[in-house]
């Protein structure tokens, strides 16, 4: 639906720029940077991620230009400031650690070294009302990139978590600044399971395959499935619909809802606006926005 899904980016495209080193910017090992481990055992400082990712990107936008932090509070709280200071659609940032990762509604997202956490700066030529399709576009997308880098069936639940066997691998955050969106995407990849936040119940990639993944291969997919999944949305919000679909398990089940409303019953559909239909004996609900548990799954509301 929608066109063909292309191939994962390879690494045969020129490496553009990324910022300058300075104090909470990216820094290379001549500023006693740590080494971060991937799965090709090799050191990867700040400029070193930032070089290989550039180099191996296909796309025309997302992660044009780009920014790589050893550290940061949040990656959104990094590209918003820059969005409103005009920053071209595709502008990434992507940080190796962050202190104050979130996810909804405020809550603490854990996001410790080996993990992908990353924002992007969209400019969406769609009616707001239509902006909560963002986040669906996002999540197909990720699923996809994930799903294929690390050879697993990844899964999506409303409105954006990523899933590997009804457990958390990360999720999407959608947030608002002035006529521009940030769109915030984190993946347990390489985290440790010690390290792994007990609150949520998740899982990493490398508990679940026994090894790491090469972040700078992922970084590469998400980013180019992340676009190519924006640009459908752009042309035909149906088929978008249509991939998140493919990927979703929320739909003809039933589940409770925490929100503006708390509910239950049968989530039956999405609508054109990105919102949960849910059968409730007294009819038809739309939701809007909220946590959403799946009530055959023994986990909390994520």
């Amino acid at each position: 639906m929608g066109g063909t899904v292309p191939p994962l980016p390879d690494s045969d495209r020129g490496r553009g720029a990324s910022r300058p080193g300075a104090s909470g910017q990216p820094r290379g090992r001549d500023a006693g940077t740590p080494a971060v481990a991937v799965s090709t055992h090799r050191a990867m400082t700040p400029e070193s991620m930032a070089g290989a990712i550039e180099a191996g990107l296909k796309t025309d936008r997302f992660g044009r230009p780009l920014s790589v932090y050893e550290q940061v509070g949040s990656t959104n709280d990094e590209a918003a400031p820059l969005a409103r200071q005009g920053a071209s659609e595709g502008t990434t940032v992507i940080a190796q650690v962050q202190t104050r990762g979130r996810g909804r509604r405020g809550r603490t997202w854990h996001s410790p070294a080996g993990g992908l956490w990353l924002s992007v700066v969209l400019r969406p030529r769609l009616a707001r009302e239509q902006w909560p399709l963002l986040g669906l576009a996002a999540s197909a997308g990720a699923a996809d990139a994930v799903g294929e880098v690390a050879r697993l069936p990844v899964r999506v639940k409303w409105p954006n978590d990523l899933l590997v066997e009804k457990r958390k691998i990360g999720g999407v955050l959608i947030e608002t600044s002035g006529t521009a969106a940030i769109a915030g995407i984190g993946i347990n990849a390489n985290v440790p399971p010690g390290a792994l936040d007990p609150e949520i119940g998740g899982t990493s990639l490398l508990a679940w395959l026994g090894h790491p993944v090469d972040l700078v291969e992922l970084a590469c997919a998400v980013l180019g499935r992340f676009e190519w999944h924006y640009d459908l949305l752009h042309r035909d919000p149906e088929a978008i619909l249509g991939r998140w679909r493919e990927h979703d398990v929320t739909l003809g089940r039933q589940v409770r809802v925490w929100g503006a409303q708390d509910l239950e019953g049968v989530a039956e559909d999405v609508d054109s606006r990105g919102a949960l239909l849910v059968r409730t004996p007294e009819g038809l609900q739309r939701v809007v926005a909220g946590d959403v548990s799946l009530r055959t799954v023994e986990t909390p509301a994520e």
